[in-house]
């Protein structure tokens, strides 16, 4: 296996500052002890701490203001870019560290532990912010220690900013879908958005997209179809867009129980139902249990050969068909084989390459074989094209989640959206106006129209029709 280091890449980043080679690596630094962190706090427990407890959460006395201020102040241009970018990363991939929200947005000063232009956000209870509590990070100063932004628990608070908001500002944030806060899971998470944003950075793909974005309704949606009342929470971890318009649907997972077979097998389930050129999915597995697993020979054997069997077993229910066969369309791969070392990468990683069921592809042929996800020839989409995955592209541009680099370029313009659905014909104040004979006279001109108005509202007026 060949490796380089991180820096030793072509990056599609301009900017030196949190490149990948720059920003810590939360797999092999041991920055989460387990799936789930404990360090976060939002800005009503800090209101309701007492005051040494105030000393001990790290946060400045002054970045905390009151709910009804902060949502008065993010209805101002201050900070807006910033607090739009912020948004969308974390509605997008549910968590992010501080360096991670930097490279998305594009912006050294979001890589601060404190920025400013959180404040807001922070204190009106949009934003979480929280410490990794593992590993080294634990014993560092609390300037030099990892954070970490996530959704904070205030979810009414969005409803009140969505009215400053315009239609293409909201789209930025949530993809026009609701503002929710889910379990969070801050490894994963964490390991997941590492991965979409490595991926984005040296290899050569359409774009990434984040969890919200990644859901089965709708991708389905785009070839007309609709998902099974069963399927309308189903969503993969992340997805990353092939040029020809093919969706890697990311599942990263360092643990296989019951749940996880579960999910292999719908997901099965769901490609022997939707060939490609219904769904154009393919499902990848990322197998991220944890360095010290990872280090041990019988742990990490124990970690892929359980996953290899959820996916032989999900195979074995759900085959497909000659044509659309599930096992070459459901693979897996360790972290560690496409990154083997802090801040190494393996010739693997360029062309995705990953494991699938070798079942299917000769007629005595077991076992498993490596194919390259992003070889358009070993990996075929047929109806794929170049048209389809700049389609995606485009509209993903509109995201603020979606990294810098990747939103350069025309964007959809969401204000020919609005008008396309509306025409004057379509509404018929506009068209044949109607006033009650109640609302023509004295009483509604002076105490609902205004006096300024009264030339309106006069009978003769209404009878020619002058809106129309």
């Amino acid at each position: 296996m060949n490796t380089r280091h991180l820096a030793a890449l072509p990056s599609l980043i301009e900017s030196v500052p949190f490149r990948a080679a720059e920003r810590a690596d939360p797999y092999w630094e041991g920055m989460f002890a387990t799936g789930s962190s404990d360090g976060w706090v939002s800005a009503s427990q800090h209101r309701r701490a007492p005051a040494d407890q105030m000393r001990w959460s790290g946060i400045p006395p002054r970045y905390v203001t009151g709910q009804d201020e902060a949502l008065k102040e993010m209805r101002t241009n201050r900070h807006r870019a910033s607090i739009l970018a912020a948004l969308g990363a974390v509605s997008s991939w549910r968590t992010v560290t501080r360096e991670q929200l930097a490279c998305i947005a594009g912006s050294r000063v979001m890589g601060n532990t404190y920025p400013a232009a959180l404040s807001a956000p922070f204190s009106a209870g949009l934003l979480a912010h929280g410490y990794v509590s593992a590993g080294m990070n634990r014993l560092a100063p609390a300037a030099q220690r990892m954070s970490m932004w996530t959704v904070g628990d205030q979810i009414d608070a969005y409803a009140q900013y969505r009215k400053s908001l315009t239609f293409a500002e909201h789209i930025a944030i949530t993809g026009g879908q609701d503002w929710n806060s889910e379990h969070r899971f801050d490894r994963h998470n964490v390991l997941t958005t590492e991965l979409a944003l490595r991926v984005a950075e040296f290899c050569d793909i359409a774009t990434v997209l984040g969890e919200k974005q990644v859901s089965l309704p709708s991708l389905l949606a785009a070839s007309g179809l609709q998902a099974q009342q069963s399927d309308l929470g189903r969503r993969a971890d992340a997805g990353i867009v092939r040029r020809d318009g093919l969706v890697i649907a990311i599942e990263t997972t360092a643990s296989v129980g019951e749940a996880f077979r579960r999910k292999i097998a719908k997901w099965a389930q769901i490609l022997q139902r939707h060939p490609t050129y219904e769904l154009p999915l393919v499902v990848l597995i990322v197998d991220v249990s944890t360095p010290s697993q990872a280090t041990s020979a019988a742990a990490k054997n124990t970690a892929n050969s359980e996953i290899q069997a959820a996916i032989r077993e999900a195979v074995r229910d759900y085959p497909g068909t000659a044509l659309n066969r599930t096992a070459s369309r459901l693979g897996m791969v360790p972290w560690t084989e496409w990154f083997p070392s802090p801040h190494l990468v393996s010739d693997s990683f360029d062309a995705l390459t990953a494991s699938f069921l070798a079942r299917g592809t000769h007629d005595t042929e077991e076992g498993w074989r490596p194919v390259r996800l992003l070889d358009e020839e070993e990996l075929s989409y047929r109806e794929g094209s170049a048209e389809a995955g700049e389609t995606i592209a485009t509209n993903t541009r509109l995201l603020a989640g979606t990294p810098y680099w990747l939103r350069r370029g025309t964007a959809p313009r969401t204000d020919q959206y609005l008008l396309s659905q509306f025409s004057p014909s379509s509404v018929d104040a506009l068209t044949d106006p109607s006033i009650p004979d109640r609302m023509i006279g004295p009483g509604f001109t002076q105490q609902v129209a205004g006096r300024k108005w009264r030339h309106m509202t006069s009978p003769e007026r209404v009878q020619t029709g002058f809106l129309s």
